[in-house]
């Protein structure tokens, strides 16, 4: 009798509790909590080619975003509101990208649309016109130059000329070359204002060459430039490529200055013949190996618990720190629009966030980013990197360098 009356009081204690919290009448965490849970979540769109030519230098990046969402949502999301982060694999096709973004839009309802795609010129005026912002992600495309719904996380395609030129400068190579990629249209647009920026400010671009992903070696290349005097070298490709290039001009000999930033870089550049020593880069945010801020060690800890694959991949780069940079710019956003607090999320309060930011660094992991109603703003700075002794290193500093590109005076 005595274990039958203890049992029916633990139940009707259980039963008093559970309604309690259906009630909302919960006290502290718990109640709050429910609150949380019962708001629409902010769902986040990323239209990736994590699959393709070009994605050794792409797939590492949905998961440092994801990362950032989950670290997010641990700590009870944006707002009250949960993050979702809805990743589409658009396999280096336009047609296939303009689907997902359409889906992604119009099906799953995003704010946001993060930018992980090399065939993005196919969505770009879609979500413009749907009144959806295309946050962070990679900031290498032309769209962050012509379309002001694009807001850039670092680093921008207008100030690549005159960064590769620097470089070259810095290691004293007067004579540049470059191999570009043949299957994304962003790589062939960057020939002509490579050479109008040279011409500019005195620099020889001895030897440009369209190259493929698919080759079996860049040995006929190598040694072009090798004829052509060419000292520094530029390889605008995936970081797969760079390394192939620089493998090849090696066993013939040919050993100048690798010259390459962004997603063409990778932690497996320590130890690749022909770039130790042989390196100078950049990249459009704080470098990927930096550890030496807390926003660095914070970023590198959430990276490695949420996404350990993505952070022990020889291919782990900067489109990982871009991508965990685009939710904090996401968050700071967020918070500056108000995003969700009156109800389910919109892409009004997001804008709103967006244009009240003015110099934000994102805890000084990125350039001052500041964005403009009226015009496409661009990122001009970068972040000087290089390899010595099998190590990535800070040759010039941990700041951003900021430069306005000849070619806009």
């Amino acid at each position: 009798m005595i274990r039958d009356w203890r049992r029916s009081f633990v139940v009707l204690g259980a039963l008093l509790m559970a309604t309690t919290t259906l009630l909302g009448l919960g006290a502290g965490p718990a109640g709050a909590a429910t609150k949380a849970t019962n708001k629409a979540p902010i769902k986040i769109g990323v239209v990736c080619s994590c699959t393709g030519p070009l994605a050794s230098s792409i797939d590492v990046g949905p998961p440092a975003l994801q990362a950032w969402a989950d670290a997010t949502n641990a700590k009870g999301g944006i707002n009250g509101h949960k993050v979702q982060i809805i990743v589409k694999d658009d396999a280096f096709n336009s047609g296939t990208s303009l689907s997902e973004a359409e889906q992604l839009i119009n099906q799953d309802g995003v704010v946001a649309l993060v930018d992980s795609s090399d065939v993005d010129a196919a969505w770009g005026t879609y979500a413009a016109q749907h009144n959806v912002p295309v946050v962070g992600g990679g900031s290498s495309s032309q769209l962050f130059l012509t379309n002001k719904d694009f807001f850039a996380v670092g680093q921008t395609l207008d100030d690549y000329f005159i960064n590769f030129i620097d470089a070259a400068k810095k290691v004293g190579a007067k004579n540049m070359g470059e191999f570009y990629c043949a299957e994304a249209a962003t790589c062939q647009e960057g020939v002509a204002p490579l050479k109008a920026t040279a011409a500019k400010v005195g620099e020889k671009i001895g030897y440009v060459t369209e190259i493929s992903a698919s080759a079996p070696n860049y040995t006929a290349e190598c040694l072009a430039a090798k004829q052509a005097g060419v000292k520094a070298l530029t390889v605008a490709d995936a970081v797969s490529v760079v390394l192939s290039v620089a493998a090849d001009c090696t066993q013939q000999g040919y050993t100048p200055w690798e010259i390459a930033l962004d997603g063409a870089v990778s932690l497996s550049f320590e130890k690749a013949p022909g770039i130790n020593n042989h390196f100078i880069g950049s990249e459009p945010d704080a470098p990927f190996f930096a550890n030496n801020t807390p926003a660095a060690k914070a970023m590198n800890a959430t990276i490695k618990k949420y996404a350990k694959s993505s952070y022990d991949s020889p291919n782990y780069n900067e489109q990982a720190t871009q991508m965990y940079l685009t939710g904090l710019l996401f968050a700071d956003a967020a918070k500056a629009g108000k995003l969700g607090v009156g109800g389910a999320p919109t892409t009004a309060e997001l804008y709103k966030g967006l244009y009240a930011l003015k110099g934000d660094t994102l805890g000084g992991l990125a350039p001052p980013l500041t964005f403009s109603k009226s015009h496409p703003s661009t990122v001009d700075c970068w972040y000087w990197i290089s390899v010595k002794n099998g190590k990535f290193v800070t040759p010039y500093g941990t700041k951003s360098v900021c430069v306005k590109p000849p070619l806009a005076a």
